[in-house]
């Protein structure tokens, strides 16, 4: 298998040697935050403020790709995400 198969393969959140994630955070009219990391399917947690929202988000990502490379056995060089509030 050459290499560009071998791309094709591996899980979308460890295809590339860097991750890139925005999270996203907003407040739900009942006080609740709401944070999502849309690259990331099924990463959408509550919290009752901005950063425990953010920390569950970034927690369940990271086993996500964990899982992901795994699977895939492949390590990203890099992890990065970015905080945006709506």
């Amino acid at each position: 298998m050459d290499e560009m198969e071998h791309k094709k393969k591996r899980p979308a959140s460890v295809r590339r040697d860097d991750v890139h994630w925005n999270i996203e955070t907003e407040r739900e009219d009942d006080g609740r935050w709401i944070a999502e990391i849309a690259a990331v399917p099924g990463v959408i947690v509550y919290g009752e403020t901005e950063d425990e929202a953010k920390r569950k988000a970034y927690a369940l990502a990271l086993r996500v790709i964990a899982d992901d490379v795994e699977k895939s056995k492949n390590v990203p060089r890099s992890i990065k995400l970015d905080c945006v509030s709506a």
